[in-house]
């Protein structure tokens, strides 16, 4: 690998932290000699060595003339930062550690008379005062810390070398028994800073992840902590370990976009006003249908609501600037999986969208329409659900609702449990996906400089942002479907809490309980909203979520895991069962407790016993498929002049026998099977049930139905057997089939 692919990181707390790149203009040395502090070229009484001089620019100069990148930072905490911030694959990275003036900076940090002392102490330094950033991690030190990090594993691509002015063997070979992998006299000679170069290159063809030999390795002494190793470990807290929420986050979300707040397209400048006022009356209607709309008008309906919410006066001490939530809400959308049928950006929109109904409803915000709050026809002097919360609790509960399921891998809790992943394993497969979601979110919040709050001060500890959080994490952990009737339990406690209050409030030592078992109702509620839609809609959202089950399945299947009733393809629970028991095992048993705590929420209850008896009618009439195949990365297809046969292994072949023709469920297709080599000139696929008798036999009853089928070829179907089921709304295509034999199959909607 060539010199110019390696990256420098010197660590001087002299320098500033800045990023050099060899396209970039080169630091002048002449004119920032009075801004720039030498490289730490000191003799031991605190005088300036002249001869030894060299300044920090000139060195970065240097290195520049030799890789690709050099990066200063000023103390070791912020290289590692810098270290564990760096994308997976990246080439090298050569880790140069000054060791000079460490005691001044253990004197600055801790305050003892005992600082660090040199091994030899013919070599020690008088203790001088200069300004330093607090941190423990600088020197020796800092590099006992990257040798132990590399050995375990925990930073990669790392390649240690110390620099000092100091010539004592007795140093360099401690310092090379301690892990670093050379040692260079200061001042830096361009000649000598080419040699590094074999360092990396040596490290480079080992293929080893750690540079260190593990002779040098075991060499050391086993870890002993010193007097001051408690101060360290808990300032080492706020540097160490992002690698594991970094590494979660990108094997298990999508691969990341860039995202440039000054290319976030604000949405006066991405639609026009009757476009923006059209999804405006969606957004403020029940009968809201996500499905009807583009990705671009999901965003902006996301927009139009975070915009509409961010302009209340109660907001305006979060300091979030517009680019920077429209960047964060962009950010959040690239991190659904387009592919996951149910589980994608369209159900965050949805819940979001019906979070928003229910805050205007309760008067938390103000309709869209509208910069006045809805009014409650209360007795103001009895205590509501609608007291304990605050507008900026309903942009919280607005934040959790479109990011409550970012990230999701497209099954559930028990998927991961079964099969072990280690996501389980590091949540104790105790609310796996939800403790995902949340850690998640958040992780895009600071990333994007999403900072609500911020503390003036510098103090870590910011109460208000504490408040905040908890509102989101409590909501998402709600969403956790394994504990929905211990939330149902809480809810109904908590309105015989409210009904004996009376015009008595809740007292404080009890707010807090009460509070999150109203945000736990109202994320519930949301999440769920799509079966208390209106028929249309929530069969609609019933399609798509089947078939990510059905996805599950078969992977259930191929690993050998359980398969769940509802998860198994050729199970016979039909979709008008599944919906009728998630009814009246789940959604009315939420949406009745919840309508009585928040009388606001009522309105679902009549949705859900009209769909309960329409689910009901077509479970009688008996005219449904399994599931209507309508998500078009949920199939393969057979990609044949551009033909939409899907192979699934949900299909039912339609055989013709001499006493008519019947539906049977094929056998599963193996590997690499191609349709051709699997039809039959006398069998159709069909996503429709099996039938007990000769589909031309029940010609009279199908007459008012439309069955999703299609023909294969391009002749008439009006002479067919089965032609009453064939509408103006199928699909046929133009490829004729062998010996002018018809395949019938399923329609991709």
């Amino acid at each position: 690998m060539e010199p110019s692919r390696y990256s420098v990181l010197i660590v001087d707390r002299s320098s500033s932290e800045r990023t050099y790149h060899q396209a970039s203009q080169y630091p002048d040395s002449e004119d920032s000699t009075s801004l720039s502090l030498p490289f730490l070229a000191a003799c031991g009484d605190g005088c300036i060595c002249e001869s030894d001089k060299q300044n920090i620019d000139d060195l970065v100069k240097i290195f520049l003339s030799i890789f690709s990148e050099v990066t200063t930072v000023p103390s070791g905490r912020k290289a590692l930062s810098f270290l564990k911030e760096r994308t997976l694959g990246c080439p090298p990275t050569i880790l140069l550690i000054d060791i000079d003036h460490t005691e001044g900076v253990s004197r600055d940090l801790y305050a003892r008379k005992n600082s660090f002392i040199v091994p030899d102490s013919r070599h020690s330094i008088n203790l001088q005062e200069f300004t330093t950033s607090r941190d423990t991690l600088y020197g020796l030190e800092f590099l006992n810390y990257v040798t132990k990090e590399i050995s375990k594993g925990m930073l990669e691509q790392v390649i240690p070398i110390v620099c000092s002015w100091r010539d004592s063997f007795d140093i360099i070979l401690d310092c090379i028994n301690k892990g670093a992998l050379d040692y260079l006299i200061k001042p830096i000679r361009p000649e000598v800073a080419k040699t590094l170069f074999l360092n990396a290159h040596r490290f480079a063809i080992s293929g080893n992840k750690s540079p260190i030999p593990q002779v040098t390795m075991d060499y050391r002494k086993p870890a002993i902590r010193r007097s001051c190793s408690f101060e360290q470990r808990l300032e080492e807290f706020f540097v160490k370990d992002k690698w594991l929420a970094k590494a979660l986050i990108e094997y298990y979300t999508p691969p990341e976009s860039t995202v440039n707040i000054p290319f976030t397209p604000k949405l006066s400048q991405a639609s026009e006003l009757e476009r923006r006022n059209v999804l405006k009356n969606k957004l403020s209607e029940w009968d809201f249908n996500p499905h009807q709309l583009n990705d671009d008008e999901l965003l902006k309906c996301v927009i139009i609501i975070f915009d509409h919410v961010m302009s209340l006066d109660e907001l305006k001490e979060i300091s979030v600037s517009t680019e920077q939530l429209h960047q964060l809400l962009f950010a959040i959308r690239q991190s659904y999986y387009d592919t996951n049928p149910y589980h994608n950006f369209t159900h965050a929109v949805d819940v979001l969208q019906a979070m928003f109904l229910f805050l205007c409803k309760m008067g938390l915000i103000p309709p869209l329409f509208s910069s006045k709050r809805q009014s409650i026809n209360v007795n103001k002097q009895r205590c509501r659900p609608n007291d304990l919360l605050t507008p900026v609790d309903a942009f919280a509960l607005l934040l959790a609702s479109i990011g409550h399921d970012v990230g999701h891998p497209g099954v559930s809790n028990t998927f991961l449990v079964q099969s072990q992943t280690p996501l389980a394993q590091v949540y104790n497969d105790i609310s796996v996906l939800e403790n995902f979601h949340v850690m998640t979110l958040f992780n895009l919040m600071q990333k994007y400089g999403f900072k609500i709050y911020k503390n003036d001060n510098g103090s870590v500890y910011n109460p208000k942002y504490n408040e905040f959080r908890k509102v989101i994490v409590s909501a998402i952990l709600a969403t956790d479907m394994e504990l929905h009737n211990n939330y149902v339990c809480k809810i109904k406690e908590e309105t015989k809490k409210f009904d004996s209050l009376g015009t008595k409030f809740i007292a404080d030592s009890n707010l807090e309980p009460s509070r999150n078992t109203i945000i736990g109702a109202l994320i519930k509620c949301a999440d769920i909203s799509n079966v208390a839609r209106p028929y249309h809609i929530a069969a609609s959202w019933s399609n798509v979520l089947l078939e990510e089950f059905k996805c599950q399945g078969d992977l259930e299947r191929k690993l050998g895991l359980p398969i769940g009733p509802i998860n198994d393809r050729y199970g016979k629970t039909t979709q008008s069962e599944s919906q009728i028991g998630f009814i009246d095992f789940v959604a009315l048993p939420l949406f009745k407790c919840a309508g009585d705590l928040i009388h606001e929420l009522k309105f679902c209850v009549p949705y859900l016993e009209q769909n309960k008896k329409q689910w009901q009618e077509r479970k009688e009439n008996q005219n449904e498929d399994t599931h209507s195949l309508n998500h078009k990365n949920s199939v393969s297809y057979d990609c044949r002049k551009n033909s939409p046969i899907a192979i699934v292994p949900a299909a039912k072949t339609i055989q013709h026998q001499p006493s008519g023709t019947y539906l049977r469920q094929i056998p599963n297709l193996p590997d690499g099977t191609e349709m051709d080599d699997w039809y039959k000139s006398n069998e159709v696929l069909s996503t429709t049930g099996a039938s007990d008798s000769p589909l031309n036999s029940r010609h009279d009853t199908q007459k008012n139905s439309s069955w999703p089928i299609f023909s294969r070829n391009n002749r008439s179907l009006s002479n067919m057997v089965y032609a009453s089921t064939y509408t103006s709304t199928d699909n046929v295509s133009n490829q004729n089939h062998v010996n002018d034999n018809v395949t019938i199959c399923c329609c991709i909607q």
